[in-house]
């Protein structure tokens, strides 16, 4: 019997993969602090909670999940994400899609960007669809995230001018889904042939093997300890990979903490190509390492690998996907070869590849995760097998990644930079004078905080002065 494969993607990944043109800075992340976009968004719902209790006849929902199965002949496409908002007053509905941005209000229009309304509409649509309704309003919120404000957008749209935008996406997608789905066969068959690539197991690599199939399949944990060259990597990986052959998992990600460890998974993974296996794997290198223009801001007015990059990308993926082993030399060829900058090109092709091997980071970060996959529409991704190298790094790393450090002295030098630059108080913009008072507010606070270390209670390390409180600077926050 043979089972229709079926593709799943989110909603926003498909509208930015089919319709984000462009430099790298447009787009959804143009003005947001995605680090604490949802703790914005939750703002707003609980405002708008709120608010709706004290309404007669109208009621707010957040966070509704959705879901559409497109069945295209020989594929299925599964779409999916969650609504921010679901607004239902006097029998009308509204779908509300939040975007944070540091942007002013007055300057963000109701066609600011086309892609905040297509990832809209397509909730619409499938909500829409869901509650068989006519026609829906779609509401674009932006909350500025200084000034505390928001500024809303309406439109009302009937179901089938929505189904037809919709349809449009899902059709422009499906080369893609196509090839994709191609590739899944390959892969699976040349897993289901693949014996393990060396002749016999070390002592404790089968039982760490089996251990690693189990966990993959009941959705467990395992925490195995053993001496260096006992073979973990490739007992860990080639388990994983003959779960992804049976459809346990759909990704697989494995974290390192060091570059040298990171070259030992890469070696597996081309261990087990060696018996004929058929895998696509992407090494992330980090964003400094592989940077073609150092010296240049990340900006398309100064680099041209991030000028016209959304123009470029989807050739250039098409191009490398020719490959197995997506690894920095390879990913540095196809990037000077389509002109796109190297580090987010590795992490576009995150999406198409099979298993990722990267830095810690990029999966516990909150400032630095791959949000693509554990963000908005995770769920809808698949599973995921997490293959964790030197665990205990991650008591260390988790510090350094949930700490902040500030210092005082930067703060003033941007200030003494923009009195030079604007040395008459007349011809100072009102947003650098706005600027100039907080940076004031900022280095007041600090200097209170420094008199800290001058009184009782201080603690002296290395030749440096600390004082020590349990409570954090809650009086700083607002001011940063």
């Amino acid at each position: 019997m043979n089972i229709k494969p079926v593709i799943r993607i989110s909603v926003r990944n498909l509208v930015e993969f089919i319709l984000r043109t462009g430099d790298i800075e447009t787009g959804f992340r143009n003005g947001t602090r995605m680090a604490d976009g949802i703790k914005y968004h939750q703002v707003i719902q609980r405002s708008n909670v709120s608010k709706a209790s004290y309404e007669y006849d109208v009621s707010y929902l957040p966070e509704v999940p959705v879901f559409c199965l497109v069945e295209k002949g020989d594929i299925d496409l599964e779409v999916g994400g969650r609504i921010d908002g679901v607004i239902e007053s006097a029998g009308c509905i509204t779908i509300e899609e939040i975007k944070t941005t540091t942007d002013e209000l007055r300057a963000i229009t109701e066609e600011n960007n086309p892609l905040h309304w297509a990832q809209a509409k397509c909730y619409a649509y499938m909500y829409g669809t869901e509650h068989e309704l006519s026609s829906l309003t779609v509401r674009l919120t932006y909350y500025q995230v200084d000034d505390k404000e928001t500024k809303s957008f309406d439109k009302t749209f009937g179901i089938e001018e929505l189904k037809k935008f919709f349809d449009d996406l899902v059709d422009r997608y499906l080369e893609w889904a196509r090839m994709l789905q191609q590739w899944e066969e390959i892969r699976n068959g040349s897993i289901e042939q693949m014996e393990f690539p060396f002749a016999d197991y070390r002592k404790g690599q089968r039982e760490l093997a089996v251990a690693v199939y189990k966990a993959v399949r009941d959705g467990g944990k395992v925490f195995a300890q053993a001496p260096t060259g006992t073979g973990k990597t490739i007992a860990a990986l080639f388990p994983a990979v003959k779960s992804m052959g049976e459809g346990t998992c759909s990704k697989i990600f494995y974290l390192t903490a060091k570059t040298i460890t990171r070259t030992v998974a890469e070696k597996a993974v081309d261990a087990m190509r060696g018996c004929g296996l058929r895998c696509k794997s992407v090494s992330i290198t980090a964003k400094e390492k592989i940077c073609f223009r150092p010296e240049a801001a990340c900006d398309p007015d100064e680099c041209e690998f991030a000028r016209g990059y959304y123009d470029r990308i989807k050739g250039a993926i098409k191009d490398i996907f020719q490959h197995d082993a997506f690894d920095r030399l390879l990913i540095e060829e196809y990037a000077k070869k389509h002109s796109v900058c190297p580090f987010e090109f590795s992490l576009d092709l995150s999406l198409w590849a099979d298993s990722i091997i990267c830095d810690y980071n990029y999966v516990f970060d909150p400032r630095v995760y791959l949000k693509r996959f554990f963000a908005e529409g995770a769920e809808i991704q698949g599973e995921y097998v997490f293959l964790i190298d030197e665990a205990h790094n991650l008591v260390d790393r988790s510090r350094e990644m949930f700490s902040a450090e500030i210092t005082k002295e930067p703060f003033l030098a941007l200030k003494n930079s923009l009195s030079e630059a604007f040395p008459s108080s007349r011809n100072v913009p009102p947003r650098v004078r706005k600027m100039k008072r907080a940076i004031s507010k900022v280095n007041t606070a600090l200097i209170e905080l420094r008199k800290l270390c001058e009184g009782p209670g201080v603690v002296e390390e290395d030749g440096k002065v600390f004082y020590v409180q349990k409570e954090p600077p809650e009086s700083l926050y607002p001011l940063l």
